[in-house]
């Protein structure tokens, strides 16, 4: 695929003849393609021949300007190239000045940024987000016989209730309602003992 697209980007910019299905002509500059042969002609003109009705044998060529032309690969039969690209002196640079425009470019500034415009500095005090007090890490209260590992405003457990405890099915734990471990899986399971 990639030996195709080269040996036709060779022609870009070209005057070619593009010969189509109906057996029209079109001639144009070569300005693009794609991977389904759709073309793109530029400056294009179409040359039909017609029969005319009096004798059999008399065939007329008739020229329509059709500019730029998107062409679909599909109806396309042949494409010959007719003049190498235009080669003309490059034009002059012309100054910008009066009357004239200039591109800026992209990416480019137009102007040196040695500040941000008014608004587009940064964050507005008080506008958008929490207060200042708000964003402030609030002391722990002194709770007493609270354990570890519960955070602020948890009650803490009733008398009684175990330490928590990994979720089942965790390794190294046993299974719910089962204390110390499966029975038949101490030590020695599985070696006659």
């Amino acid at each position: 695929m990639a030996g195709r697209n080269t040996r036709m980007a060779q022609w870009l910019d070209y005057r070619v003849r593009v010969t189509i299905s109906d057996q029209r002509m079109l001639v144009g500059t070569f300005m693009a393609f794609d991977k389904y042969m759709n073309v793109v002609l530029a400056d294009c003109e179409e040359f039909r021949k017609i029969k005319s009705k009096g004798r059999k044998d008399d065939e007329k060529e008739v020229k329509r300007t059709l500019g730029f032309l998107v062409l679909r690969g599909e109806t396309i039969v042949s494409l010959m190239a007719e003049a190498p690209p235009p080669t003309g002196p490059k034009k002059p640079e012309i100054q910008p000045g009066p009357g004239r425009g200039q591109v800026a470019g992209r990416g480019m500034p137009a102007a040196p940024l040695s500040s941000a415009p008014a608004g587009l500095s940064g964050p507005v005090r008080g506008v958008g987000g929490p207060a200042a007090i708000q964003m402030q890490p609030k002391a722990a209260p002194a709770l007493g016989g609270m354990p570890p590992g519960l955070p602020p405003g948890f009650p803490a457990r009733p008398p009684g209730m175990p330490t928590m405890m990994p979720p089942p099915g965790m390794p190294g734990m046993p299974p719910p309602g089962m204390p110390g471990g499966m029975p038949g899986m101490g030590r020695g399971a599985g070696r006659g003992m």
